[in-house]
């Protein structure tokens, strides 16, 4: 026979010798013995004096002929399914088994199962398109994905429209933004369905991340900070970055410079200041019969002479003397000691609070610092001569310094005092003035 003659001339091609008559066979498998030794006759291409229209053409139709070859194929892949071939000959399931005939990656071969069983029972409009070559098997690949991750809601009616939308789209786009147009296909087919299931996946997600939600603080082993670690929902996020943001803000530059801060020190810092200011506020639950607040134990000598150390109560962290004194200028102070034999702790008695507070913020109107333009509620009421060194807690010896400048000044390098006029003006070290010129806030200077 010539068919027989044909595939016995290009054994490449596939063809197999059964033993039996072309007229007795199916017709499939002979159409594609022919039509595989007809390519092996033809091939390699001669294409270099094809016209430019024509290679445009053999383009589209190999695309076309692919798309057919490929249903082809599925067909076969579904009808050894049915037939449970894979367990016949020993495999676990059909995809292992077609992954081991035709040489191709288990996960390919479980989508091409999937995707056969799909275009045989539920995408009839799908597998006709593939059929003629209209649209490729990727494409189709796309559009049975998408109907699987359809909501249980949508019913027949709506998974017939959304596969025929799809189809309408596979003509125009390829199969990646056939997929993106996918994922958001139901707010077109039905869009109340899509806000229902929209509103309840957001639902279940927030409650997941509820239970998730966590955070957990650590000691570094190699220093007396800690770390910080944990996972926020949504909105926990959200509080978060909106009461810090407006904290981290980059400070303006000043007579000590520019802010050099990087953005995660800034919201480090941020932190810190959100944390002072809740706690100063008095809006907190009590805890142990009181507000809870920072509490530092130092000895008094150390406290005068701002040397030795302190300690933080609660952990027992160690932290420098030369800070429990900054903490001290706007804190509430209270003496432990013995009275008769008996441990005895005095009443804290808070500076820079009332009248007092307020006129500084009349006078200040916030940090005085040069440049500096943080309000009064990021303030802290500084002593210029300290009150451990018998300096009153007087407008006349105050000043309001925000956190950053007044660490500044307990540093040691700038100084500030209170001018005959009754404002406050701070002296420059002389790396930064070699003259020490006194400087002033502007908004001081009227």
């Amino acid at each position: 026979m010539e068919t027989a003659t044909t595939t016995a001339s290009h054994p490449s091609a596939g063809a197999r010798d059964t033993g039996v008559g072309e007229a007795s066979r199916h017709p499939l498998p002979v159409l594609v013995e022919r039509v595989r030794a007809r390519f092996g006759a033809e091939l390699p291409p001669v294409l270099w004096s094809m016209p430019d229209d024509d290679v445009v053409g053999l383009l589209v139709d190999l695309q076309g002929l692919a798309a057919q070859v490929d249903a082809a194929l599925l067909a076969g892949v579904r009808e050894a399914d049915r037939r449970d071939l894979g367990r016949t000959a020993g495999a676990t399931s059909t995809a292992s088994w077609v992954s081991g005939l035709l040489k191709i990656r288990p996960g390919h071969a479980s989508r091409k199962v999937k995707l056969a069983r799909d275009l045989d029972t539920t995408l009839i409009l799908t597998q006709s398109m593939v059929n003629t070559g209209e649209i490729s098997v990727e494409h189709a690949d796309v559009i049975a994905q998408t109907l699987r991750d359809l909501p249980s809601e949508a019913g027949p009616d709506v998974r017939h429209e959304v596969e025929q939308a799809l189809l309408d789209h596979a003509r125009v786009f390829h199969p990646k933004d056939l997929a993106k147009i996918g994922a958001t296909i139901l707010e077109i087919v039905d869009p109340e369905l899509a806000d229902r299931v929209l509103a309840k996946k957001l639902a279940d997600q927030e409650a997941r991340e509820l239970r998730l939600r966590e955070l957990s603080i650590s000691d570094d082993p190699y220093s007396t900070s800690s770390f910080l670690r944990g996972k926020l929902d949504a909105e926990t996020t959200e509080l978060l970055r909106v009461a810090l943001e407006p904290l981290a803000k980059p400070r303006p530059t000043t007579a000590d410079g520019p802010d050099m801060r990087t953005s995660a020190q800034r919201m480090g810092d941020g932190f810190h200041e959100l944390l002072r200011r809740y706690l100063g506020s008095g809006q907190s639950p009590t805890h142990g019969g009181e507000k809870p607040h920072l509490v530092i134990t130092v000895t008094d000598a150390n406290l005068i002479n701002g040397t030795g150390y302190a300690s933080l109560l609660h952990t027992g962290t160690p932290i420098s003397a030369r800070t429990a004194q900054r903490v001290a200028c706007d804190a509430k102070i209270s003496l432990w000691g013995t009275l008769n034999s008996e441990p005895a702790l005095t009443d804290g008695t808070r500076l820079f609070t009332g009248k007092t507070r307020r006129l500084l913020e009349l006078r200040d109107g916030g940090c005085a610092f040069p440049g500096c333009d943080r309000p009064p509620s990021w303030c802290d009421g500084h002593h210029v001569t300290a009150w451990l060194h018998g300096g009153p807690t007087s407008v006349g010896n105050g000043v309001l310094l925000c956190g950053y400048h007044h660490r500044l000044i307990h540093q040691g390098a700038w100084q500030v005092r209170i001018a005959d006029d009754g404002m406050p003006e701070f002296i420059p070290p002389d790396w930064i003035d070699k003259n020490c010129d006194p400087l002033r806030n502007n908004r001081l200077r009227a």
